[in-house]
């Protein structure tokens, strides 16, 4: 057998020498594409379930929450187990499936069951499912700071928090969500902005308005409504809303009720309006000092070093204001 492969070889010398650079060329192709990872995915197929609860207890969350997410998601297709955990704010199931089912088949199922969950959660509560990734997806983090030297590094730090929180929200995270295999971008630490309006009891007695006034009246803002459309001199003109408020003045301005005299009470004669950020259930630091975490997770099964190196890229050339800097603290992009 052997003799006959040699003699088939010397004879072929130009064909073998070509099907050998073919195999080893094949070789060092398959070689640069491999996955290679130093912490291999071993999580089983899961889908997470998420529902912000706002201010119930976590008593409350289990009993009206999440008893009723795990009872709604049972006998699934190849449901093996269910995890939950209840605490304040939060919300979450797991549902643990057999090895080797496609995780974007359950996916569906449990999108399905989750429309049925809209009546029976209280208030207006809704149930979501967490991106398609596992915890060992995180593949890049970095911190979001003030540059040394810049006005920003001056300012309290209350008010530092506060806008480098909302350059990661809404300026770096969405152009990282851009890249290839990023399933989601998460934000830690920093103070999360919003808009408080502080109502005057006093103020509102003596206007003759309640809370419900007041909630009808805000319940609605950023929401946008069309008017349909009216036909003039051969034109179609649309007819639409502009929920857009440039600034808390506007805010302030918005009519809450009419008086005896047919004058608008503004919600400012009633209430206060200021700029704030949300309570906090915990913080994230870096070098002994507060400040904002990114982190970029992939989706399950993507290259975790090419994600890596395309994230950091992305990190690299991100558009952000001068006086804010983006620093990667961990990639696993070896």
């Amino acid at each position: 057998m052997y003799k006959f492969i040699f003699e088939k070889v010397l004879a072929h010398r130009l064909l073998t020498t070509v099907c050998f650079a073919l195999v080893c060329a094949w070789g060092a192709a398959a070689l640069v594409s491999l996955p290679i990872d130093a912490v291999p995915d071993i999580t089983n197929v899961q889908v997470m379930i998420n529902t912000k609860t706002g201010a119930l207890d976590p008593e409350k969350i289990e009993k009206t929450v999440t008893a009723v997410v795990e009872t709604e998601m049972m006998g699934l297709p190849g449901l093996e187990d269910v995890r939950s955990l209840s605490k304040y704010g939060l919300s979450q199931v797991i549902l643990i499936f057999k090895d080797g089912t496609d995780v974007y088949f359950v996916r569906s199922q449990v999108a399905q069951r989750l429309q049925n969950l809209k009546d029976l959660l209280p208030g207006t509560l809704t149930a979501e499912m967490a991106p398609v990734t596992t915890g060992l997806g995180e593949v890049v983090m970095y911190t979001v700071s003030a540059k040394p030297g810049s006005l920003l590094a001056s300012e309290p730090e209350e008010r530092r928090l506060l806008y480098l929180r909302t350059i990661q929200d809404y300026v770096i995270r969405p152009q990282l969500k851009k890249v290839a295999g990023v399933a989601e971008v998460d934000s830690s630490g920093g103070l999360k902005k919003e808009i408080h309006i502080n109502a005057d009891t006093r103020k509102m007695e003596q206007f003759g308005i309640t809370f419900e006034d007041l909630h009808k009246k805000l319940i609605t803002l950023g929401d946008s409504y069309g008017g349909g459309y009216i036909q003039r001199g051969g034109k179609q003109i649309i007819v639409r809303t502009s929920s857009q408020l440039p600034n808390l003045k506007s805010i302030e301005e918005i009519p809450v009720k009419i008086d005896v005299r047919g004058r608008a009470i503004p919600l400012g004669a009633v209430a206060g309006v200021r700029e704030d950020h949300a309570l906090r259930l915990g913080a994230a630091t870096h070098d002994g000092e507060e400040s904002v975490l990114g982190t970029a997770l992939m989706y399950i099964g993507a290259n975790s070093r090419e994600v890596s190196i395309d994230v950091v890229r992305a990190l690299e050339t991100a558009q952000m204001p001068d006086d804010v800097q983006a620093k990667v603290v961990y990639t696993r992009s070896f």
